[in-house]
């Protein structure tokens, strides 16, 4: 194994437990909240669980595309180390909780961090793989972090099995204590992953995975070509980055609606135990892992055989995928086999429209100094307008049902995605062919001895 490859993936993997860690931390509050409903006087509801986490997620991606940009113009493991650890570290708050606003504020404050993790590690993947490998690189950094979801699922279930009751034995901890050992455990796991990023990341030189530039240019390119704040309007400029906040923001309503309330779903809905959704869940979370790293390569290979539209295709044919599972999950399916048919389809394809084709996409139409803004920028449109949605589709499900809700908001939303799919055949091969020039004359700049623009 060469120095390079193992410097990917010493890097891959150290950022992968990053991701993993906060993961888990995200997923902890919907997988807890069956609990925590009943522990606060007077009980929650679920429009109570969608205004705390909904505005966790606003405060979260606003302050994203500042993460961004700090993650563009100072070192990205810094940022990462600092997101990570003490932003991560501070979950042990929620777990000291006595009622909803205190739980509300423990919880934005603790989530702030995670929007310093996706734009720095984004930018740093795109410095490790080139342009036709770049899918399949964010399928795999994905994919351990999204492992989070399972290691998370299944931990937050067997602690929350502690608290059922079983034949001839008293439960081995209390439901309002339960909870809050998971709290604590998330928040020590992120001060742990923090250490590990400081320890074993080696950060590459902005731009040394285009085609264009050697390792020489791009380290002179890192030092000539630096992130300006006026540089907001080049991202703002791309169509391809457009479409892929509007498809993004569809597909995440969805992706929300199901593992934020899947678990409360199966108990209101299907009259399941909490530990038993959280199981189940945590099964599911195996599909989605799995479809982030099959989609990755998909879109891709994809690339390579259409470079116009094979990632866009690529997208919609998954939406088309997810469609019809969600309609059948809350309309048809009843007992466990069925329902963990439906949701395990919906988890293998419902990351490929964003995670597998949209962020590769915004990868290779934005200059390397710009990756980790865009992305935010992506995080802040998608993310805050999601939850927005998500609120007022939980207060829909109050009303009448989860079920209604998620057939209605979940379809329609995915529906709207595919329709704007289609932006993306005339704007990506056009926003790709600028890159690609922008790269072959900075790569003359350099050559040339002369200072580029910003």
């Amino acid at each position: 194994m060469g120095d390079k490859t193992a410097g990917k993936i010493r890097n891959v993997g150290s950022m992968g437990l990053g991701y993993l860690v906060n993961s888990a931390q995200e997923i902890s509050l919907p997988l807890l909240f069956p609990a925590i409903k009943e522990s606060f006087v007077p009980a929650l509801t679920n429009a109570n669980l969608a205004v705390i986490d909904g505005v966790r997620v606003i405060v979260q991606t606003l302050l994203s595309p500042l993460w961004g940009m700090a993650s563009d113009y100072y070192s990205r493991k810094k940022v990462l180390v600092i997101g990570t650890g003490l932003w991560g570290g501070l979950t042990i708050l929620c777990g000291f909780s006595t009622n909803y606003w205190h739980l509300l504020a423990s919880w934005i404050i603790a989530c702030i961090g995670i929007g310093a993790l996706v734009p720095a590690g984004f930018s740093m993947l795109a410095d490790l793989y080139g342009p036709r490998e770049r899918g399949k690189a964010i399928g795999i950094l994905n994919a351990l972090g999204m492992s989070g979801l399972v290691i998370g699922a299944l931990g937050l279930g067997a602690l929350m099995g502690m608290t059922e009751a079983r034949a001839g034995a008293a439960p081995a901890l209390r439901a309002d204590a339960a909870w809050r050992y998971g709290f604590f455990a998330i928040g020590g796991l992120s001060i742990l992953a923090a250490a590990v990023i400081a320890i074993f990341i080696r950060e590459p030189a902005r731009g040394s995975a285009e085609p264009e530039l050697d390792d020489l240019a791009a380290d002179l390119a890192a030092s000539q070509f630096r992130f300006k704040a006026e540089d907001v309007r080049v991202i703002l400029r791309s169509r391809t980055v457009i479409y892929c906040f509007l498809q993004g923001f569809f597909v995440l309503t969805s992706l929300f609606l199901l593992y934020k309330f899947f678990a409360t779903w199966m108990v209101e809905e299907r009259g399941f135990t909490n530990s038993k959704a959280d199981l189940v869940f945590g099964i599911i979370i195996v599909g989605l892992v799995l479809g982030t790293l099959v989609g990755g390569v998909a879109a891709d290979r994809a690339e390579q055989s259409r470079p116009a539209t094979g990632r866009a295709m690529v997208a919609q044919f998954a939406i088309l995928m997810v469609m019809p599972a969600m309609a059948a999950l809350v309309t048809l399916a009843r007992g466990l086999p069925a329902i963990i048919a439906c949701a395990v389809v919906i988890a293998f394809f419902i990351e490929w429209p964003r995670r597998a084709a949209l962020q590769p996409m915004i990868q290779n139409v934005m200059a390397p100094e710009l990756r980790g803004t865009a992305l935010a920028l992506a995080e802040f449109f998608q993310g805050g307008l999601a939850s927005i949605l998500l609120i007022f589709l939980a207060v829909y499900s109050d009303r009448f049902s989860l079920d209604r809700a998620m057939l209605f908001g979940g379809c329609g939303c995915l529906a709207v995605a595919f329709v704007c799919g289609f932006g993306f055949y005339r704007a990506y091969p056009a926003d790709v062919a600028r890159l690609r020039e922008n790269m072959r004359q900075r790569r003359e700049v350099i050559k040339g001895g002369s200072t580029g623009p910003g």
